[in-house]
């Protein structure tokens, strides 16, 4: 077998487990988001569309999280059923060492990283902004198409709504509305059909109806008009409601570096966003580091099942995940530099993994 039709072959098995461990976490994390997000999504007013567009959007929020995982489980997988077969042994007694059986792992690590890149640099920011674009039109619907008959709703506050009908759309019939958002202005308008409207903001647009508006303590002015809109504010319910928030997740790599100085240049401490923004780069060549780990570990000592090699991959990310995290946060407290603190993860899962793969390839492979 050449070299190249190798390095194909061990690359399919190794692709093969790490598309499926994607897809199962991707689910898995897809439920955990959504759940923050089930009040209004499930509300009157919400799409299916909307759920589309919302999973669109978090998709590259989710990637950073999910590829680091899918490579380890891809890679100890993948070896690990060549080791069950018997073919990691063949190899070996053919003169193939664990430097060439890296080669497959370390180009599929390098896609993840490239794929990291672009998510994170391209991807993210529209994301973001289209999860926050969609999270607020299903919200701001949804304050509407709660309004039922007879029901006064908390997130218009200083509005008193009454209709004896609502169809869809949504439209109401016979509204009585109650504007007590100025004390010394309080309105009442009547109106035998009103409807919801966004082309300006939030609001009501009624039809032949009547205000009655008080313009001092004992005097009051009545209008008739024949169309007429009245803008609602809906902050309250889009600050309540909107759970879709992910602090510095948010933010880019180029958003921290500009708030890490802007943060010095008024004399705060940028410490917090400068760990994150090393963090945030360490995470694009993470994947290089973990594929040589999870390669040397895959290779040396006994054949393992593939649910050893399983909960194996699981327990070094959890301790890769712990120790970046213990780090970021060593550098937002000022007792590691942020570029250490961001670092140090990744570079000692890399020299870790390539001392061992070193001292594999001087044993020899089993």
């Amino acid at each position: 077998m050449s070299g190249s039709v190798l390095q194909r072959y061990l690359l399919r098995e190794l692709l093969s487990p790490f598309l499926s461990a994607t897809a199962v976490l991707l689910s898995l994390f897809y439920t955990m988001v959504l759940v923050r997000g089930v009040e209004f999504l499930l509300g009157s007013a919400a799409r299916a569309s909307d759920w589309l567009m919302l999973g669109a959007a978090m998709l590259p929020m989710l990637l950073p999280q999910v590829l680091p995982i899918s490579l380890l489980l891809g890679v100890m997988i993948g070896f690990a059923r060549l080791s069950e077969d018997g073919e990691l042994t063949a190899l070996a007694s053919v003169g193939v060492g664990a430097r060439q059986l890296a080669k497959p792992a370390l180009v599929l690590g390098g896609a993840v990283c490239v794929l990291l890149a672009i998510t994170v640099f391209f991807w993210k920011p529209w994301g973001i902004a289209q999860m926050r674009q969609t999270a607020r039109e299903v919200i701001e619907r949804n304050v509407l198409g709660d309004l039922k008959p007879g029901t006064v709703r908390a997130d218009l506050p200083g509005i008193v709504f009454h209709a004896e009908d609502v169809a869809p759309g949504p439209t109401w019939k016979r509204v009585m509305l109650i504007d007590e958002r100025e004390p010394s202005r309080i309105s009442v308008l009547f109106a035998p059909r009103a409807e919801a409207t966004f082309s300006q903001g939030v609001g009501m647009r009624f039809t032949q109806g009547v205000l009655v508006q008080r313009t001092s303590p004992s005097e009051y002015s009545t209008t008739s008009f024949e169309d007429g809109t009245l803008l609602l504010s809906v902050e309250d319910a889009l600050n309540r409601r909107n759970t879709f928030r992910f602090g510095h997740e948010e933010l880019s790599p180029m958003d921290l570096l500009e708030s890490a100085r802007a943060t010095e240049a008024s004399g705060g401490d940028g410490a917090s966003y400068w760990s994150a923004f090393h963090f945030r780069l360490s995470q694009l060549l993470a994947p290089l580091a973990l594929a040589v780990l999870a390669t040397a570990i895959a290779q040396g000592g006994r054949r393992r099942a593939i649910r050893t090699a399983t909960l194996i991959a699981l327990g070094v990310y959890l301790a890769f995940y712990v120790f970046s995290r213990v780090g970021v946060q060593l550098g937002e407290r000022g007792f590691m530099p942020p570029w250490a603190a961001g670092h140090f993860p990744a570079v000692v899962a890399f020299l870790v993994g390539l001392a061992m793969l070193l001292r594999v390839e001087r044993r020899g492979v089993r």
